[in-house]
């Protein structure tokens, strides 16, 4: 199931939600790690593992319970891979492991939605988490990697560097919920995840909004250079307006004042401001280098913004 399959769902405004916070955690991440490069987020992603894990409530469960809860509670459907005889496999060289099927997860929507390849940051903070989890209920140390992708499912290797294997009773089995059900905990597990990648962006850089608005301003020079492929030429900034309008103005609105532009609306400040961030100021920050970015891609010009307004609604062009 993905978030092409909800379009057709009457409920736009809910699609819309969907897709509002699918941009906000793929321009915070892929901007991140493209602006760092991508040797640099490791520690982020343990930092988001961290506090996913907290957000979720998970500390007073045993791991049957947590993988219980994840399938029936959250968007996860995360099954026992025990093709072979038994879960736990000798692999010879490569020491023990065991596998799990990721038959729906958060972050696959997103690199469906916005075109981008598996295996990266998004993967990571997934991977992440999981070891977090086998790390506190089975007390070793645990290796998830991403061992093949597949348009219908994951396969995600779980390698025991030191510790005890799953239990027998390990036996985890999902079901798959209705496009209802499914839509209603994407929606509850992004403003989870959005807390979390802000709260971990925060710990990782501190009150640095400069750094904020590069991470932002990466991924809409990405997303400007699909809508520029789109038009074919680079075109003026009165025209740049209009077209990231006509792309965007259903998650954000410009409004040309001169040297001034107006955020006129904005879903994803409506976001930002619904789910109570404590650091809310890191993702308007995004959004404003975002706006810079898409700008700059379809102008062919060093476009930079910069806020008037401590919500960055209001935003002074810089052109050169």
């Amino acid at each position: 199931m993905t978030l092409r399959s909800l379009v057709g769902v009457r409920n736009v405004p809910r699609t819309l939600e969907l897709l509002a916070r699918v941009k906000i955690l793929a321009a915070m991440t892929v901007g991140f790690e493209e602006a760092v490069g991508y040797g640099q987020v490791g520690g982020l992603a343990n930092m988001f593992a961290q506090l996913l894990y907290k957000e979720l409530n998970l500390q007073n469960k045993d791991i049957v319970d947590v993988f219980n809860m994840l399938n029936k509670e959250t968007v996860f459907r995360l099954d026992a891979y025990s093709a072979w005889k038994g879960l736990v496999r000798d692999e010879g060289g490569k020491g023990k492991a065991f596998y799990l099927v990721g038959r729906e997860c958060p972050v696959r929507q997103i690199l469906y939605q916005e075109g981008l390849p598996p295996g990266r940051l998004l993967c990571n903070f997934m991977c992440a988490f999981l070891e977090k989890i086998f790390s506190e209920k089975l007390g070793g140390k645990y290796k998830v990697s991403l061992a093949r992708y597949g348009p219908n499912a994951c396969l995600l290797r779980v390698a025991i560097i030191s510790g005890s294997p799953p239990p027998e009773n390990f036996i985890s089995i999902s079901e798959e919920p209705s496009v209802e059900e499914y839509a209603n905990k994407l929606l509850e597990m992004y403003d989870v995840m959005i807390r979390a990648v802000t709260d971990a962006l925060y710990k990782l850089l501190g009150n640095n909004p400069a750094m904020g608005y590069r991470i932002g301003k990466t991924y809409g020079i990405h997303d400007g250079e699909h809508t520029l492929a789109e038009i074919g030429i680079t075109v003026g900034l009165e025209s740049a307006v209009e077209y990231f309008n006509e792309y965007h103005r259903r998650l954000v609105e410009l409004e040309l004042d001169k040297d001034i532009l107006n955020v006129r609306t904005s879903l994803i400040h409506n976001i930002v401001d619904n789910i109570g961030l404590e650091h809310s100021a890191a993702v308007y920050r995004v959004v404003q280098g975002y706006i810079a970015g898409v700008l700059s891609a379809l102008t062919g010009k060093n476009i930079d913004v910069r806020a008037v307004d401590e919500e960055a609604r209001k935003l002074k062009l810089y052109v050169r």
